[in-house]
């Protein structure tokens, strides 16, 4: 029997609540292959919106063992995709293995591998900034400029980025992360001034389109924590065509790709490419602004159709993410809600409920909440925004040490 096969790494909405009801709607045998079964599992038996036909368990970081898995199991692939991060590389390998339509293996990697991502926009002549790569077992580079942003050479979001203001705050920030990840190499970039803005894209091999894109704040340094994005902002319009001009470039070409970008004096300047959906909840606000779904239209890519000739997402829409400050347990929460005020479709999700314990990462697992508007006829969305924020109260207290 034909199958979908959607690989994943841990639980994420994109793909319990996103692709794979996507997928169901196509016919055949759904399957998900994740290294966290049990998890799935338990989440199939909670949520009837999550029912794949199959979950499998493999290294889902090895090609060769989802190969083995999907062999053995004696499926058919109609579609092999992954939204995850992680795991673009093995996927496109396995896809192509299975001849499907894929993502180029080689660029998923330079994409993923942020020091690779550096080289080869130096090897293009693209934009890009100085960087220095740092092991646990080398000394500090002699020419290094601050300030200058230190992240994990594989690193997703904004787990573990911080803004280095001097070698004192650098060597602090190396003995923090080695302690927790002894083994892993630390990429060291020269920071960047200027606005973040996004570009949210669709190919099919041939063609690359631009859907739009999102500009975006960011919390005060020393990190990235994104606390909001306006989609279609003035900053994201100018500055799309430059964009996808750097992304053709680089070899992004098929499939969905989510990709940030600094507005640096002199233009603008990829900070990263994230080889998926974009996330945090903004591919289910594209989705319900989209005159398209979303999540079918990125899995027919993977079937080998075309990219639509009309797939630009206009519209208004602003997400803002309630950000934890300090450690604690949540003690008050309001209720996720969902509502029409006219045009303005508003959404209130929550993230962490009442009694929940929060550690704090100064990154997007951090975020208590987040509220979605959006308007299909381009209504401003400020004043709702801010009249529905003033009726959200969210109580975080410190946790109690006996």
């Amino acid at each position: 029997m034909k199958s979908i096969i959607i690989i994943s790494h841990v639980v994420n909405d994109a793909v319990t609540h996103g692709f794979m009801p996507a997928a169901k709607a196509f016919g055949g045998l759904t399957v998900l292959i994740t290294d966290h079964k049990f998890d799935h599992l338990q989440l199939a038996a909670e949520d009837s919106n999550f029912v794949p036909d199959l979950i499998l368990e493999c290294d889902v970081f090895n090609p060769l063992d989802i190969i083995d898995t999907i062999a053995s199991q004696g499926l058919d692939p109609h579609i092999i995709f992954s939204n995850s991060d992680h795991l673009q590389t093995a996927t496109a390998l396995v896809a192509e293995f299975f001849h499907l339509p894929a993502k180029p293996w080689q660029t998923c990697f330079k994409a993923k591998n942020k020091q690779l991502t550096r080289q080869h926009l130096d090897l293009l002549g693209l934009p890009s900034v100085s960087n220095w790569l740092l092991t646990s077992h080398s000394a500090l580079p002699t020419n290094l400029t601050f300030p200058l942003v230190a992240k994990p050479k594989e690193g997703v979001a904004s787990m573990d980025v911080a803004r280095c203001n001097n070698e004192e705050e650098l060597k602090d920030y190396c003995k923090y992360y080695w302690q927790k990840y002894s083994d892993t190499a630390i990429l060291l970039e020269r920071f960047i001034e200027g606005p973040l803005i996004t570009i949210e894209t669709l190919g099919d091999g041939k063609r690359l389109i631009p859907v739009g894109g999102f500009d975006v704040s960011l919390s005060q340094p020393p990190y990235f924590i994104e606390t909001a994005a306006t989609w279609n902002g003035p900053l994201s319009q100018q500055y799309q065509a430059e964009c996808l001009a750097q992304l053709a470039a680089f070899g992004v070409g098929f499939g969905v790709c989510h990709s940030e970008f600094i507005i640096s004096p002199n233009g603008p300047i990829l900070v990263e490419i994230n080889y998926r959906s974009i996330g945090d909840g903004r591919e289910f606000l594209l989705n319900h602004l989209a005159p398209y779904s979303w999540f079918d239209t990125i899995l027919k890519l993977h079937q080998g159709h075309p990219v639509p000739d009309h797939v630009a997402i206009e519209g208004s829409a602003h997400i803002h993410y309630v950000v934890a400050e300090q450690s604690g347990v949540v003690s008050g929460q309001p209720e996720s809600f969902q509502r029409q005020q006219g045009d303005i479709s508003i959404q209130y999700q929550v993230l962490k409920k009442a009694g929940e314990v929060l550690t704090l990462s100064h990154s997007n697992k951090d975020y208590l909440a987040r509220l979605s508007l959006s308007s299909p006829s381009g209504t401003l969305l400020s004043k709702t925004l801010e009249t529905t924020l003033d009726n959200i109260h969210i109580r975080l207290e410190t946790e109690a040490v006996a």
